[in-house]
């Protein structure tokens, strides 16, 4: 996802995470640096902004971030509650990652500013092919693995898509540098 590779880019350790996986409900722990605490919708919504940005606060946070792979259809009740909570919220565009990296940094300068991450997830999208590597093109510099897809990792000698994961949504294409990551084409 756009966010967490921004995060990665701007220097920020991450607690937390995207509202549909492990970790995302736990609670924050003290920790020293710059980290941000992310944490997904559904939380938000249960806890109330307010109790979880004491919370992460409290545990040293320097930004957080609501994030989630989920359609964007409810932003309205989202800025609600961090409206409640007395914060200032700034959506970050999916579709830009060096904007998304500079809102990070802004956030980073203005506390109490949350940044706010919604996607559609692509696990319930119609399936694409799956995107191949050029093996002979890949310099494992690892910018695709910033995305923190569990469709990639990083091979022995370049990097690897699992075809059963990979549901062919391009995400990472753009970020590589070798354009070694494509769609295949008709065989």
């Amino acid at each position: 996802m756009v966010t967490l590779r921004a995060l990665r880019r701007a220097g920020v350790e991450v607690q937390g995470g995207l509202g549909c996986e492990d970790g995302a409900g736990r609670a924050f722990l003290p920790a020293y640096g710059r980290w941000g605490a992310v944490t997904g919708v559904a939380r938000l919504l249960r806890e109330g902004a307010p109790n979880l940005f004491d919370e992460a606060g409290r545990a040293g946070a320097r930004v957080v971030v609501v994030a989630d792979r989920i359609a964007p259809v409810r932003p309205l009740r989202i800025e609600e509650e961090l409206a409640r909570a007395g914060t200032r919220s700034v959506w970050l565009d999916l579709e830009d990652a060096a904007a998304a990296e500079a809102r990070v940094r802004q956030a980073l300068e203005e506390p109490g500013t949350v940044l706010v991450a919604l996607a559609r997830c692509v696990r319930g999208a119609p399936r694409s092919a799956p995107l191949a590597v050029d093996e002979s093109l890949c310099n494992r510099c690892g910018s695709c693995l910033t995305l923190a897809c569990p469709a990639l990792s990083d091979g022995e000698d370049a990097t690897v898509v699992d075809p059963a994961i990979c549901t062919g949504c391009g995400r990472c294409a753009p970020l590589c540098r070798s354009r070694a990551l494509a769609i295949p084409g008709p065989v």
